[in-house]
């Protein structure tokens, strides 16, 4: 059983039966990771306010088993929030996030570690006034899908406003246009 202790940030919390969570993080030293908190959502949980999505947190996990592959589930054993970011932020400027991290865990693969995008994430939080294309062309850039080089994947043009998360791929204004709105990210 291997122990970790890391800088993260919450990127989602679902709920695991009665008590439990599934906590989705993004540490410094192991990128995306999921973790399964043991009755966070008790009234009397230590872990359970210091888990909620948004929050910078310093965590202490244990891999509980190893899987095909190679990887590992994660229980978090202690958290402690380090701070919150967006606490004062107008909810335009929450929104505009929770939807950023949703992108981030839903574009990168688990435990694999992407200093450059925990920087840019750190970044942005401390100035969260960054324009949202801005955000989303320096992520993906990171990532390997640097818009600059994109082309429509319909029509072949240059210019492209849209990027498919689903399917990785960037559409121009016109192609784009055509998907509905939740399924794009504008940049």
């Amino acid at each position: 059983m291997n122990e970790y202790f890391t800088e993260a940030l919450v990127l989602d919390k679902k709920n695991l039966g009665e008590m439990d969570s599934l906590v989705f993080l993004y540490a410094k030293n192991l990128g995306k990771t999921v973790a399964k908190a043991k009755s966070s959502r008790k009234i009397t949980s230590k872990l359970g306010g210091h888990l909620e999505p948004l929050n910078l947190i310093k965590a202490r996990m244990v891999g509980r088993r190893a899987l095909p592959g190679g990887g590992q589930t994660f229980q978090i054993v202690d958290a402690i929030t380090l701070g919150r970011p967006l606490a004062n932020q107008p909810l335009a400027t929450v929104l505009k996030f929770l939807s950023f991290f949703n992108f981030i865990k839903e574009t990168t693969f688990e435990n694999q570690p992407d200093l450059p995008l925990w920087s840019l994430i750190l970044k942005h939080l401390k100035n969260p006034t960054a324009d949202e294309k801005t955000i989303y062309r320096s992520a993906l850039k990171i990532l390997g899908f640097d818009p600059e080089y994109a082309v429509c994947s319909e029509c072949k043009i240059k210019n492209v406003e849209f990027f498919l998360k689903e399917e990785q791929i960037f559409l121009c204004g016109k192609c784009g246009g055509k998907i509905p709105k939740d399924k794009v990210i504008l940049i």
